[in-house]
């Protein structure tokens, strides 16, 4: 059978100024990336923001920044990542493949499980053993641990039944919600944030074995001195208290 592997029909240009940027004042501003992903990172009131974000900011101004955070696509940020760029970004999920790829300097969620949802009037679908899957169109994103996940365990990309790319997670519900895919790989947290108004639609079809931490994250062309302060500054926001109570783990 060919094996067909659908890329994105779109490309994201970036022009690269640095870690930093100077503003009128010279002051140190931290460029940070974040994808573009409900709960994570979305623009509200032409502002980047959710919980993680906020603390994000409050961690790089305690290691001395001014903070810019952009959004970017997944696609975006893996642009810069691949071209060995100094690069601060989140959430990267944690682990043993990625653990000497990158710098790692603070979880922003502990233990992010993973379920495929499925269409509630699919009946037809029935997963025992994630072997049952391999049958089914699956949405996944370029460059995701949940695409290397399903490709680490014999997953092919097939527009019949096998895995299928999509740009994103809002992407991937509405192809799901009109049948265009039959599963879509969603921790609890991203399908609460994205079902919306539709959220009785769906069902939980089966729970993938595959729970990680999101940390935020540097490509390891970034500066040590960077990654030292902002890991210190972690350190000091556990120690008092500010990240217990900005974020809620599951």
């Amino acid at each position: 059978m060919t094996t067909i592997r659908l890329r994105n029909l779109f490309s994201t240009i970036l022009v690269w100024v640095g870690v930093f940027v100077s503003d009128a004042a010279n002051a140190e501003r931290l460029v940070v990336y974040a994808e573009d992903a409900r709960p994570y990172a979305y623009l509200q009131d032409e502002k980047v923001s959710s919980p993680i974000t906020d603390f994000v900011r409050i961690l790089a101004q305690r290691a001395g920044y001014e903070p810019d955070i952009r959004l970017l696509s997944w696609a975006g940020i893996m642009h810069t990542v691949e071209a060995d760029q100094p690069t601060i970004f989140y959430p990267l999920a944690h682990n043993n493949e990625r653990e000497k790829k990158y710098y790692w300097i603070g979880t922003l969620q502990h233990d992010e499980k993973y379920t495929f949802y499925k269409l509630k009037s699919r009946n037809d679908i029935q997963i025992k053993k994630l072997d049952d899957a391999k049958k089914y169109r699956i949405g996944v994103i370029e460059s995701d641990i949940r695409e290397d996940f399903l490709v680490d365990n014999g997953f092919h990309f097939n527009i019949s039944s096998g895995l299928i790319q999509i740009v994103n997670n809002t992407d991937g519900m509405r192809l799901l919600r009109v049948n265009r895919i039959d599963l879509l790989p969603l921790s609890p947290s991203s399908f609460t944030a994205e079902c919306a108004p539709y959220c009785d639609d769906f069902d939980i079809a089966y729970t993938l074995n595959l729970r990680l931490n999101l940390e935020l994250a540097a490509t390891k062309a970034t500066p040590q001195d960077v990654v030292q302060r902002l890991r210190r500054a972690y350190e000091s926001l556990e120690k008092d208290g500010t990240r217990s109570r900005m974020l809620i783990d599951d």
